[in-house]
């Protein structure tokens, strides 16, 4: 989508450039990048400049010789615009100044429109505050945003923080639209920091969300995600028109990448606004981060989406291969993105969770420390214990030392967790395989554990194994929790285990 727009605006340099009336003129070249089409302006201009050498250089002999005044006079009458703006470059900088006072600000717009920032620089650089608004308000006034944003580009910040003041906060937006580079929209936007709200709601009010979307796909990461941040906190309908605008222009690439790196209130209010709740909307998001390589920057919106908005992207992350969901589970394990991978994961349907537990990747000793540590950090352990439930159980011994290193009130909160999470069964099996030392150490914190009798009555496993095993191991349990376990095994008709158990 935005591609499109910059080479809308790059068409309009180029129609200036040639000196034609109308775009439509060069609509044969809508196809092409806008990188392409800025190469081939900036050949023209070259060309241009090398054909119009000698008389240019004439053209500046010849200025130094009159007086400056006579001579803005002689080039606003007999010169023209055109030929002043090639001239400009080749007259000493003060000089050059001197005749622009000369003449009045329509000329001096004049020559803007044509002016060849690289070959005026030094020129541009001396022009006059006074000068600079003069010719600021004849573009605005024109309406010729795309002079105005191919200069704000070059012109020093003075220039900028006395032009723009005399320009609508609608006026901001054009300007932007039609800046050449990253550099330059940072520039702007850091400039205009405090008008950025109105400029936003300009843009709603005017309905010109397109052009502030190119804009974002301008900037460079950090103006954006803070242009993202400013947009969130606006009124409701502010945010529903930019993001009605995203599905229509199907402009997701531009605002996923925003929005990865927004603060987490105004990536929240995002999350919460009806029309991300549509599933094809979310579909359509999930669908451009599986297949753009956008899978990270989806991850910290998926953090803030409801359980039926994450059904809907992990329903679609379903439909992955093996092959890719591992390459999914490795790119988050590097940038440490396991906070927002397990709600995605618990919102699988069964028989997908099962498939995810399946992977290699996910019985790697990294991985599933990783896993837990994130769990335990950031309090999921409602996502991170079904999951860990249907783990293998070849992958106990490792989840074993990973709770040993958990904090005693991490533990406890994994714990508390079980029985909602129908997980007390793997917890018990983990402990179990715990070094005596590690299990000496949980044995102890469940006993002081006030949920201790709920959470045995949790623990109904039929598998003879662990029944046995604890029996096994009942020196080691504290008397407390042998009692409730003995007495929790004759509920399970389990009356051998309870015999072990209370003996």
């Amino acid at each position: 989508m935005t591609i499109t727009h910059h080479t809308t605006a790059e068409i309009a340099r180029l129609t200036a450039v040639l000196g034609l009336a109308d775009t439509a003129e060069l609509d044969f070249l809508a196809e092409l990048p806008p990188a392409a089409l800025r190469e081939f302006r900036t050949q023209i201009t070259d060309l241009i400049h090398h054909r119009e050498a000698r008389r240019m250089q004439r053209v500046a002999a010849a200025a130094k010789l009159v007086p400056a005044a006579l001579a803005g006079r002689i080039a606003e009458a007999a010169i023209g615009s055109v030929l002043a703006a090639a001239v400009a470059g080749s007259v000493e900088p003060q000089r050059a100044v001197a005749i622009a006072a000369a003449v009045s600000p329509t000329f001096l717009a004049d020559i803007a429109v044509t002016l060849d920032p690289r070959r005026a620089a030094q020129v541009i650089a001396e022009i006059p505050d006074a000068m600079a608004v003069e010719v600021a308000r004849e573009l605005l006034a024109r309406g010729d945003y795309l002079t105005m944003g191919r200069l704000a580009g070059s012109v020093p910040e003075r220039v900028l923080r006395v032009a723009l003041p005399h320009a609508a906060d609608i006026d901001l937006l054009h300007v932007g639209y039609h800046l050449e580079d990253t550099a330059a929209a940072d520039r702007l936007l850091a400039t205009i920091t405090d008008r950025v709200p109105g400029l936003i709601h300009a843009t709603d009010a005017e309905r010109r969300w397109p052009e502030a979307i190119a804009l974002l796909d301008l900037l460079g990461p950090v103006e954006r995600s803070r242009l993202g941040d400013v947009v969130a906190d606006q009124d409701a309908e502010v945010l529903d028109g930019l993001l009605a605008t995203v599905v229509e222009l199907d402009a997701w690439r531009t605002l996923l990448p925003v929005a990865a790196r927004m603060q987490p209130p105004g990536l929240r209010r995002l999350a919460q606004r009806p029309i991300m709740s549509e599933p094809a909307v979310l579909t359509a998001i999930a669908d451009l981060a599986l297949t753009q390589d956008l899978w990270l920057d989806l991850l910290p919106l998926a953090d803030h989406l409801s359980p039926a908005q994450l059904h809907t992207v992990a329903a679609r992350v379903a439909a992955e291969s093996d092959e890719a969901l591992t390459a999914l589970i490795e790119q988050t394990h590097a940038e440490n993105y396991w906070n927002t991978l397990l709600p995605v994961a618990l919102a699988l349907a069964e028989p997908e969770r099962l498939r995810l537990a399946t992977l290699p990747v996910m019985h790697r000793r990294d991985t599933l420390s990783a896993a837990i540590a994130t769990a335990a950090a950031h309090d999921l352990w409602a996502s991170a214990l079904p999951l860990v439930d249907v783990l293998p159980t070849h992958t106990h011994d490792v989840l074993a030392a990973s709770v040993g290193d958990l904090t005693d009130e991490e533990f406890l909160a994994a714990v508390h967790a079980g029985p909602a999470a129908e997980a007390t069964t793997t917890l018990v099996r983990i402990v179990l395989r715990q070094s005596p030392p590690a299990r000496a150490r949980s044995m102890a914190l469940l006993e002081k554990s006030p949920d201790l009798a709920a959470l045995v009555e949790s623990f109904t496993t039929d598998d003879p194994a662990v029944w046995d095993n604890l029996a096994d191991l009942r020196d080691e349990i504290p008397a407390s929790v042998r009692i409730l376990l003995s007495a929790q095994a004759t509920r399970c008709d389990r009356p051998d285990i309870a015999d072990r158990l209370a003996a």
